[in-house]
């Protein structure tokens, strides 16, 4: 076992990038979390989730961008969530576990017998159905959800079914359009939101992330017509204004 666990701990820092305490913090998996931001983080104090209770985001914004201070907060936000309903669990479970009492023996009198007493029990059998397969799941069954995002699975989306491989960058400007799903995002709040900044930082660098999504997505589902005005139409460019992401709520899914 502790062999195992050293395994682990080297494939986290070859894949991460980072040593010693910097692996807690990889292991949040928070989008754009950089090593550069990881070794200013550690050099703070900062060396897991719990070392930022009581952070202040304008403490930390010294530190991180301010995207990332948001992401953060977000999972801690999460984490305290999670938390809370795993106690919730528990109690509920404390409550169930009380002695159950038996009931006693039936009382017969001089002119009834017990078995007089017993009222018939009738167990319901399962109802025959016409179709005695309705309840296998089509070959065919399209998934309920278009889009899928998994803040534990920065390295990829699922897509109509399917699992899409992506950048650190691209799954950052998914979830930033997912989160504003139906609107029209400028590339100024693009660039800003994802780049903080940067000097480097231009519209033309959030066109080649959105053209590569749309290029995977279909490098994967399939470059045929239909599938190309379904991508087109999801993944909009807005002429002279932004990008969007356009897909109704029941169809996304963000965890």
């Amino acid at each position: 076992m502790k062999d195992l666990n050293k395994i682990r701990m080297l494939s986290y820092r070859l894949v991460g990038g980072v040593q010693g305490k910097g692996i807690n913090l990889t292991l949040l998996y928070i989008p754009d979390l950089s090593r550069y931001h990881i070794s200013r983080l550690i050099r703070a104090g900062y060396g897991d989730l719990n070392s930022f209770k009581g952070a202040s985001g304008e403490e930390l914004g010294k530190l991180i961008p301010k995207r990332l201070v948001q992401r953060i907060q977000k999972k801690m936000k999460e984490e305290n969530n999670h938390q809370k309903m795993l106690k919730a669990k528990w109690i509920v479970q404390d409550e169930n576990c009380e002695p159950v009492t038996l009931p006693s023996p039936l009382k017969t009198t001089n002119t009834t017998s017990a078995s007089h007493n017993l009222k018939p029990v009738y167990v319901s059998s399962p109802s025959i159905t016409e179709n005695p397969n309705s309840n296998l799941k089509p070959k065919n069954q399209k998934p309920k959800n278009v889009l899928e995002i998994s803040l534990n699975r920065p390295d990829r989306i699922i897509f109509m079914g399917e699992n899409i491989g992506v950048t650190a960058t691209e799954f950052s400007l998914i979830h930033l359009l997912a989160q504003h799903n139906e609107q029209v995002m400028s590339y100024d709040e693009l660039v800003d939101e994802l780049w903080g900044d940067e000097e480097n930082a231009i519209y033309s660098r959030v066109s080649y992330h959105f053209s590569k999504i749309r290029s995977t997505i279909l490098k994967t589902i399939g470059k045929s017509k239909r599938n190309k005005e379904k991508v087109k139409n999801i993944f909009k460019v807005i002429s002279r204004r932004g990008i969007m992401l356009n897909l109704e709520e029941e169809k996304l899914k963000i965890s």
